[in-house]
């Protein structure tokens, strides 16, 4: 393993050791994206002297793409390894999965809305190999499990778990720290429910035969993780303490704060800006200068495009944050608790795409309430521009070749006053700060702000795939600024109404089309996973994905899950799915899912034996519709007759434990 390997681990490692207190603070919402969706990234992978890397396939992509460091990993995706490398995944909710060689994970949800609790779902679905799972519950309100095709494996916090999924058809669950339970049988109303302590190990047989015996120690991938492990220590010395603002950020960001602040760059208090992160910049790595946004690679993930850093700090700066260019401290970070697939903002020039980062100058531009004029490219003197409204008089002094626009086109005027991005609550104050010093004429600041053209990165539409797009990256100075001749009559109609949709657009141009989908039978061994259409737009209706499936005879052939959902499907004759596209749970018979209960303000449907019944988001009802005394007794109820349920739930299953010792059947 190469020196500085296990430096690329040290978010996931923290975040996995970090104080249980945490697991009750808020964690980051999603912008331009579906409510409470969750990532993981690809925190390490094995260094060999030779071998193949690991691969992301995606829901609507036609084909595998490599694993590289900080790929973004989320609902719908899987990652399988090879015979001769490792990998880990991280997630942000703070558990860590490490996959063995020849292993493959495929997530189904993070924290999504359970239907008839209180819940939020995790599913890990492990169709082969060996994964090792460092979990850290979220919060007291996740269920986490791991999914094989004969078991279900629910972990409790801070538990160390080894699952295998066997070429045979059995599942292999060892514990070294904490407790797990496991779900298994093949009789859905007489399901059995094994619990595994620390050092145990449970084998459920592809029959359902079990056996309980002590845990296989030392074994090579115990080993290896072992070995990433001893290296926590050392990296975990000298964290320092923060100054509440930052305390009061997400986990990941906290974490990343408390440790990566010193060990790559510093922390620094700006009167305008507040605390604020500046990389420590390596001239040897970056001999040409650095700027965020330019060594890396572009991917196509969850509907957006998506920036993979190639900095091993770079996945919490990146997405929880902005960067700005400041002519006193250079680039510095400002952390947030908002997720963004990438915090940038897209253009179009005859050809060629370009973005550079996201700032606060870009909530001051165009004509909402900070607003101070137009920017974007124009039209002048037989050349293209690329205008900055801060370029004015009183301003800083033009950039050399710059000159100012003469041409303000009616379209320009009608420019939509909402930004691309939502302002982050913890941002707000430091945006009239420094707005109010733009207008004041603040030297320092406007000056910043008009260097904001030099930070343009530009390829061809083709290259948008490059797996190093600042080798194929030109800057404002080198892209050619003459057009057409028809150039200045047609400015308007040459810049998408959408650039970022039009960069989704061009980075898949060439791909094939995605092939027919073929659902996951999640009873059975080897089932191919599942490969749909390309991801809707954010707000679209969400596609039906993956989960239980109702067989010929009835059952949904997924009943080893421990889902609550399922027991109460099953009562009412429903099913329930998993849509990964959208990170819920759906009950489709019904017509409810968990973005129901996300967006409803006041009364939240939820299921229960006798249907959907409406109540207030405290008064979830666990038992019998009838018997409640929640004030959502008395609201309507949908679905099928509390008569043809009745006798039903007497033999529902409720985990029954194993009995047998060491050893044991579970009755057919």
């Amino acid at each position: 393993m190469k020196n500085g390997g296990f430096g690329k681990i040290v978010i996931g490692a923290l975040i996995a050791l970090a104080a249980s207190w945490l697991g009750a603070a808020d964690h980051y919402k999603v912008v331009n994206g579906p409510k409470n969706f969750y990532f993981g990234h690809i925190s390490y992978i094995e260094t060999t002297p030779e071998g193949t890397d690991p691969v992301v396939l995606r829901e609507g992509r036609p084909g595998p793409e490599t694993a590289v460091l900080n790929s973004p990993v989320g609902p719908g995706d899987a990652v399988r390894t090879s015979a001769d490398r490792r990998c880990e995944i991280q997630f942000d909710t703070g558990t860590i999965v490490r996959l063995d060689f020849n292993t493959e994970v495929r997530v189904e949800t993070i924290m999504a809305r359970s239907l008839s609790g209180l819940e939020s779902i995790s599913n890990l679905a492990l169709d082969k190999g060996r994964v090792y799972v460092m979990y850290k519950e979220y919060n007291r309100g996740e269920m986490f499990q791991v999914l094989t095709p004969n078991s279900a494996v629910k972990m409790k916090h801070n538990s160390v778990v080894i699952v295998a999924a066997a070429e045979d058809g059995s599942t292999d669950t060892q514990v070294k720290s904490g407790k797990a339970r496991v779900l298994f049988g093949a009789d859905v109303e007489l399901l059995a429910d094994k619990a595994v302590a620390k050092g145990e190990r449970l084998i459920v047989q592809k029959d359902d035969q079990f056996q309980v015996a002590a845990a296989i120690a030392e074994t090579d991938f115990e080993l290896w993780n072992k070995d990433v492990n001893a290296h926590f220590e050392e990296l975990h010395e000298g964290l320092s303490a923060l100054p509440k603002p930052l305390q009061k950020l997400p986990p990941a960001v906290f974490y990343f704060a408390q440790t990566y602040g010193n060990r790559y760059g510093e922390w620094i208090w700006d009167d305008y800006y507040g605390y604020i992160w500046r990389p420590f910049i390596d001239t040897h790595l970056y001999p040409w200068g650095w700027q965020p946004y330019y060594y890396g690679q572009w991917t196509y993930a969850a509907g957006q495009m998506f920036w993979v850093p190639q900095e091993p700090w770079g996945w919490v700066p990146y997405h929880l944050g902005i960067w700005q260019w400041d002519k006193k401290h250079g680039w510095v970070w400002m952390p947030g608790s908002m997720f963004a697939s990438a915090w940038a903002t897209w253009d179009f020039y005859f050809g060629y795409a370009c973005w550079r980062p996201w700032s606060l100058y870009d909530w001051m531009g165009g004509f909402g309430p900070y607003g101070m004029g137009y920017y974007g490219f124009s039209y002048w003197n037989g050349g293209w521009n690329y205008n900055w409204p801060f370029m004015d008089e009183g301003g800083a002094p033009w950039p050399e070749g710059m000159p100012r626009p003469t041409i303000i086109t009616k379209d320009m005027l009608k420019q939509p006053a909402a930004a691309a991005y939502p302002v982050p609550p913890e941002l707000k104050g430091t945006l009239k700060r420094v707005t109010a010093a733009v207008q004041n004429g603040d030297a320092r600041l406007r000056e910043s702000a008009g260097a904001t053209p030099r930070h343009l990165v530009f390829v061809n539409g083709s290259d948008l795939k490059a797996r190093a797009v600042n080798e194929k990256a030109l800057t404002w100075d080198q892209v050619p600024k003459a057009g057409p001749p028809a150039a200045k009559e047609n400015a308007a109609a040459r810049r998408p109404a959408d650039p970022r949709r039009e960069a989704v657009r061009a980075f898949r141009g060439n791909d094939r089309p995605a092939p027919a989908p073929q659902r996951r039978d999640a009873s059975g061994a080897g089932a191919a996973p599942v490969r749909t259409a390309p991801p809707a737009a954010p707000g679209s209706a969400p596609e039906r994905l993956t989960g239980p499936r109702r067989s010929a005879d009835g059952p949904a052939a997924r009943f080893r899950d421990w889902n609550p959902d399922l027991r109460v499907a099953r009562d009412l004759g429903v099913r329930i799915e998993y849509s990964s596209r959208s990170n819920e749970v759906v009950c489709p018979e019904l017509g409810i899912s968990s973005k129901d209960r996300d967006n409803a303000p006041r009364f939240v449907p939820h299921l229960t034996d006798h249907g959907v019944r409406y109540g207030t988001a405290t008064s979830v009802n666990f038992g019998s519709a009838g018997s409640s005394s929640s004030p959502a007794s008395s609201s309507p109820s949908v679905g099928p007759s509390a008569a043809g349920e009745t006798g039903r739930s007497s033999a529902r299953s409720e985990g029954r434990e194993s009995k047998g010792g060491e050893g044991g059947t579970v009755k057919k």
